[in-house]
């Protein structure tokens, strides 16, 4: 496991600092990120040496205890995918689900899907207690209440602007750390330890890293309740570029949305220019979504690009969601048949509300 396949997938830009020990005010500005964190907060806050992971020593309160919290913990905001909605029905989206070789398109809840029961529940000390509001007091309702999201809620996502570009990056890497699949990655990386199949490819500060989770029974989640509740941009924030497209066609998302199109050392679908970049795509809209790319110039643009540039990220989605990364895939465009086809699936039958394929078999 190299850093570069470990950190594309923790967060978008996590820099090895050390402790966090200077006032909020000599960190970066957010300009409309959510930031609900104290002075005697941030001297508490340690981020962890091996992959800027945060960890957190604040005392159990009230709001912690899980006696009120709901069951269903979504991992993907339901004000998100609100934006995909069904033309006839705003509380459902048009999503395309696998069931081994089967796909299955079928309108489903907002509600119903993008989450996990309990995913943000823990214990301390034998009680306990969850992330689910501070999730949604420090994150989601600034966030969606905020000027940015506004635009693009109110269907005014042309007109995001160089104010919105902190806001976007620090969206798209709170939609990725906060991910099941990010979870996941983890538990499934370090049981790759335990079993001896990374043995020749760990740095030793990968080494020190998995043995700190092999001490601690909850270190994979305490990793990733700490991402998934930070609100504090990264020192190099300054140096992103968040580019806004607006496309004809209709753009796809997943249940896993910050998508990964390039890094460094790998040939880039969108050519030679990116392959030394770290480029992330979020859609934000049905004809809106935005590249934020860390390792180029820094800055901000917004312009229409042409169809085939909406069809590249939509393919990506499709192989994203294919090859498990995102249990669904919200899509409601024509362009879906053929592109199942050129997957390797052909089309079994219609159903009630939708329709279903089935994979080929290898000849």
């Amino acid at each position: 496991m190299h850093r570069s396949s470990w950190e594309r997938l923790i967060c978008l830009r996590t820099p090895l600092s050390p402790p966090i020990s200077e006032p909020m005010s000599n960190r970066p500005s957010s300009r409309g990120w959510p930031i609900n964190i104290g002075a005697q907060q941030v001297r508490e806050r340690r981020i962890d040496r091996i992959l800027g992971a945060l960890s957190s020593h604040a005392s159990l309160t009230e709001s912690d205890t899980v006696s009120n919290e709901p069951k269903k913990h979504h991992y993907v905001p339901q004000f998100y995918m609100r934006q995909f909605v069904c033309p006839t029905d705003p509380k459902k989206v048009m999503t395309l689900e696998r069931h081994r070789n089967v796909v299955v398109a079928d309108p489903k809840s907002i509600e119903g899907i993008g989450y996990e029961d309990h995913l943000h529940n823990y214990e301390v000390d034998g009680v306990g207690a969850s992330i689910e509001s501070d999730i949604n007091k420090a994150i989601e309702t600034p966030f969606s209440r905020g000027r940015t999201w506004r635009k693009v809620s109110s269907g005014q996502s042309a007109t995001l602007d160089e104010s919105d570009r902190f806001p976007i990056y620090g969206f798209a890497r709170h939609l990725q750390r906060r991910n099941l699949a990010t979870l996941r990655f983890i538990e499934s990386q370090h049981a790759r330890y335990r079993a001896g199949e990374l043995e020749d490819e760990l740095t030793d500060e990968e080494r020190d890293y998995h043995a700190w989770l092999a001490e601690d029974p909850g270190a994979a989640h305490k990793m990733f309740r700490a991402g998934a509740t930070d609100t504090m941009l990264p020192d190099d924030a300054a140096a992103i570029n968040v580019m806004v497209c607006q496309t004809p066609i209709p753009l796809r998302t997943s249940t896993n949305p910050t998508l990964m199109i390039s890094s460094p050392g790998h040939q880039s679908i969108f050519g030679a220019m990116f392959n030394s970049l770290r480029t992330w795509w979020l859609t934000l809209d049905q004809h809106h979504g935005a590249f934020i790319i860390a390792g180029g110039p820094s800055g901000f643009s917004s312009s229409t690009v042409p169809p085939e540039i909406a069809h590249v990220i939509n393919r990506q989605y499709l192989t994203q969601f294919l090859h498990g990364d995102a249990r669904y895939m919200l899509a409601h465009d024509e362009f879906i048949p053929a592109d199942l086809e050129w997957a390797g699936f052909v089309f079994e039958k219609k159903t009630t509300r939708g329709f279903r394929y089935r994979k080929q078999p290898r000849p």
